[in-house]
């Protein structure tokens, strides 16, 4: 992660505040920064890198801060972890690319694969919420009704 600013009235160029590596960055739960070494925590549905650093600046600066994609997966995995989970996809709107759908199916294997298990697939998982569209079970006292023959 790089954080840069640059001036706003006069642009007398670009001027690097600091650079720091989330891949490593120490994870403090509680929102502690040390003057030593950066650290992420997550509040309140964000992730906040913070660090000490002494500043003597003046005057009015645009702000800059540049996310490589090692920064952005760090995120991403220090948020959501490293696990897909139908809810995140659902709610982001991810998709998976053919490619990836053909390498997971791949690894399933239909003869290893028990009535219960088939059945368990393509049952509502428990944390999953209702969303009101769902029959409704039969209560047991209900009878079929009979066939003439």
């Amino acid at each position: 992660m790089k954080v840069t600013v640059r001036g706003w009235n006069r642009d007398m160029g670009e001027k690097e505040l600091g650079r720091h590596s989330l891949l490593f960055m120490d994870v403090n739960p509680d929102g502690t920064t040390y003057r030593d070494k950066p650290v992420l925590y997550t509040s309140a549905g964000s992730i906040t890198v913070a660090w000490f650093q002494e500043l003597k600046l003046t005057g009015n600066y645009r702000m800059e801060v540049e996310l490589t994609e090692n920064d952005i997966m760090s995120l991403f995995k220090q948020y959501f972890g490293s696990e897909l989970k139908k809810g995140l996809t659902d709610r982001w709107g991810l998709t998976f690319s053919p490619e990836l759908v053909k390498s997971i199916l791949k690894t399933v294997k239909l003869s290893d694969l028990t009535l219960g298990d088939l059945v368990a697939m393509n049952t509502k998982a428990e944390d999953e919420k209702a969303t009101g569209t769902e029959t409704v079970d039969q209560p047991a006292n209900v009878t079929p009704l009979r066939r003439r023959l």
